[in-house]
């Protein structure tokens, strides 16, 4: 899964570890209610098939799967391989499975990036140790500095940060965050941040810590790995090219001090989500961001299993995880990322498999996203870019971003404490845009795996935001109803030892047979699923 805030040669052999038996077995009985029956094909999900794909996703050969290595290539092929033998056509555009897409890693130049701040006539230039450059775009941008509150532009909720507020040529100053009462999900891309500052005229931006992000930064260490990243996005542009950078704590509360504003109170209020009062300020702001960029190609995995039904294989569920993780560190450690996201990259394999034995009505679309952990860019490129399906044939994304773990009787370490037990999954977005989907969602587990549901993350209010931080966003963010399964945060979480080793396979087995029995149910129903908005 993304953190928050933000090649190519290999065998077709890894086809030869496809060798199941595409045996149809048998539907089993009609469940209660009113749905489709499920078919027995979902015992095809196994411990042992869960663990041979994960014993060699997550394997040392494979460096971490991290999107712009050299051998990632081998990790698409053999998710393709597999695709190709359980009878998937590819769904990229050329007819093969591999979607490619082109994407741009970009890095600051210390010695050319900086921030002059003229407070009250009294100008002060600051080093690049201590601003953080949010969006690697080169340029400079001068310009009188305009409080803008949260930044938010929203003509459909009825808030607008930047009302009687001319930011023309200006440098907008923005808090972390959005108010009570705006729905995150429903603002557009030129109603929040760089989007709404730059379609009111912004030359650039500064950002205002948030209390989260202040704590972070003190720590040096986070301070140098977050200085010398780099930002990866899609080669095809944005749009939101603005100059932008973060104050370092220190450096915030000094200069918003001299400005008239508290940082405390601010930090307290984006917690709050409380309302904040945009305003002029006397003070003015150069930046200037030099940047060096790398050009890399990468690919999405795509895969379409035609459904059965004339009238009905033009629409799709699509099962969806990312097969990417994190880069090899400098001294050599890997990370293997064996539950984020190897967990469900083998789930969404397991179900591609299980309904090859048995084809639903519907089409089904598999997609392994590249790039997630970079900023969700796989599932950018196909929602906003070159989507391998159009976007009004979709019904569902069921996204799987780890599913593996289990938290241990007697486990009392802090970064441990929302990870679920083995009969626990957090569900995320079931309710979001169809209550619908979220109803049948309930009615499938209730009939057949039986797990504890826990919703502790799809609450607006958490602090995690983790409906917006993998890739099922994208596709929600399109009004496509989604489900997110996750097993929750956990001390080995973007480090090396998130190995195989730890995995609960009869945890994933369980997790990995609910998400086929809703995808079947959905894939069977004799109508689309109805949306609430």
């Amino acid at each position: 899964m993304d953190r928050v805030n933000h090649p190519k040669a290999v065998s077709t052999l890894f086809a030869a570890f496809a060798a199941f038996s595409l045996i149809v077995l048998p539907a089993t009985g009609l469940p209660p209610g009113n749905l489709p029956p499920v078919p027995s094909t979902v015992e095809s999900i196994t411990p042992a098939e869960l663990r041979m794909h994960l014993e060699f996703l997550a394997s040392d050969e494979l460096g971490g799967r991290y999107t712009l290595a050299p051998n990632f290539a081998i990790s698409a092929r053999y998710l393709a391989s597999h695709l190709k033998a359980y009878g998937f056509r590819g769904g990229a555009a050329n007819g093969g499975y591999l979607q490619s897409f082109d994407v741009v890693s970009t890095k600051t130049d210390p010695a050319k990036t900086s921030l002059s701040l003229t407070i009250h006539g009294q100008k002060t230039t600051f080093g690049f140790d201590e601003i953080f450059v949010q969006a690697l775009v080169e340029g400079t941008a001068d310009g009188q500095i305009a409080f803008a509150g949260y930044g938010i532009s929203s003509p459909a909720q009825k808030h607008d940060d930047y009302a009687g507020l001319d930011v023309k040529g200006k440098i907008v100053l923005l808090a972390q965050g959005i108010p009570e009462g705006i729905d995150r999900s429903k603002l557009g891309e030129n109603e929040q941040d760089a989007g709404a500052a730059k379609a009111h005229g912004a030359a650039g931006i500064l950002v205002i810590p948030s209390r989260r992000f202040s704590d972070f930064l003190r720590d040096p260490n986070n301070r140098e790995r977050l200085s010398r990243r780099e930002i990866v996005r899609l080669a095809a542009p944005s749009g939101q090219n603005l100059p932008a950078v973060a104050l370092g704590p220190d450096l915030a509360e000094k200069a918003l001090a001299s400005l008239g504003l508290d940082l405390s109170a601010i930090q307290d209020s984006m917690q709050k989500h409380a309302q904040l009062t945009p305003k002029m300020l006397d003070a003015s702001a150069h930046i200037a961001i030099a940047v060096q960029q790398t050009h890399t190609n990468t690919q999405n995995v795509v895969g379409i299993l035609e459904g059965a039904d004339s009238q009905l294989k033009d629409q799709y569920v699509v099962l969806s995880a990312h097969y990417d993780h994190l880069q090899t560190s400098p001294k050599g450690e890997i990370f293997h990322g064996a539950d984020d996201d190897g967990s469900g990259t083998t789930a969404v394999l397991s179900l591609a498999h299980a309904f090859s034995l048995n084809h639903p009505k519907r089409s089904i679309m598999v997609i392994f996203h590249a790039g997630e952990e970079l900023g969700l860019l796989g599932s950018e490129y196909n929602t906003d870019v070159a989507p391998a399906v159009p976007l009004g044939n979709l019904l569902v994304d069921l996204n799987i971003d780890m599913i593996g773990r289990s938290k241990p009787a007697g486990d009392t370490a802090k970064e441990d404490e929302h990870l679920t037990d083995a009969n626990t999954v957090y569900l995320v977005g079931s309710n979001r845009i169809s209550k619908e989907l979220h109803k049948l969602s309930e009615e499938t587990n209730s009939d057949y795996q039986k797990l504890k549901l826990d919703y502790y993350y799809n609450d607006p209010a958490n602090p995690e935001n983790i409906y917006y931080r993998s890739d099922h966003w994208n596709y929600a963010k399109h009004n496509i109803p989604v489900i997110f399964y996750f097993d929750g945060t956990h001390v080995d979480y973007h480090r090396p030892s998130d190995t195989v080793d730890k995995i609960d396979f009869e945890k994933l087995t369980k997790i990995t047979r609910l998400v086929f029995e809703t995808g079947w149910r959905i894939a069977n129903l004799d109508h689309r699923l109805s949306k609430d908005n």
